[in-house]
């Protein structure tokens, strides 16, 4: 069992929520109203994977209000789409942890191997969640999105621009951040996530 409070936790979750809105922030001078087009780098992906990383379970409710919070304020209330906008939302918290579950079932999940970062699999978590992300939304958006908007889903556009998006805003976030703070991640213990 892990020796971190539950007040460490409090902390940690709105340190999530913020860098969650933060990055969510960042894209939104990016990103048009368009739902069936994604963004060709999604930092907000690579938020979400690195805070399940260091904290496990324990960043659900950060990530899951963050993501919730960015789809109201920054992307007014999804733009319209009150209802499959905050699915979408939800598949795209729910996503890294699948990738996860999937990856601690085939043994693959040793992301800090004594101190060190395994960036294969943590690679192979980014690719893993924007797949299950991206097919998930390909899946809900296709026939739903029309009545909504009046456009419809370009299934090939759709796949090739959230799956860049995730892909390459996942590796940029995780692994720069991982390197800029790997002594502090560290220090403080945050690579022993139960």
């Amino acid at each position: 069992m892990s020796n971190i409070t539950l007040q460490t936790r409090l902390y940690s979750n709105y340190v999530i929520i913020a860098v969650v809105y933060f990055t969510s922030a960042l894209m939104s001078w990016m990103s048009g109203v368009d739902i069936t087009i994604g963004n060709y780098l999604w930092l907000p992906m690579g938020a979400k994977i690195l805070a399940f990383l260091l904290f496990g379970i324990w960043a659900l409710p950060g990530v899951l209000i963050g993501s919730l919070m960015s789809g109201m304020f920054l992307y007014d209330f999804w733009s319209g789409n009150t209802f499959y906008g905050p699915l979408g939302t939800l598949v795209g918290v729910f996503a890294p942890l699948f990738a996860i579950m999937v990856m601690k079932h085939f043994h693959l999940s040793s992301f800090f191997d004594e101190a060190k970062i395994n960036f294969r699999h943590v690679l192979f978590l980014i690719i893993l969640s924007s797949v299950i992300n991206t097919l998930t939304k390909l899946f809900l958006y296709m026939d739903k999105v029309k009545d909504v908007d009046g456009k419809s889903v370009d299934a090939l556009n759709f796949v090739q621009s959230y799956l860049t998006g995730d892909i390459l805003g996942g590796v940029v976030f995780v692994f720069i951040v991982l390197k800029i703070l790997l002594p502090v991640v560290i220090k403080l213990g945050l690579n022993k996530a139960p």
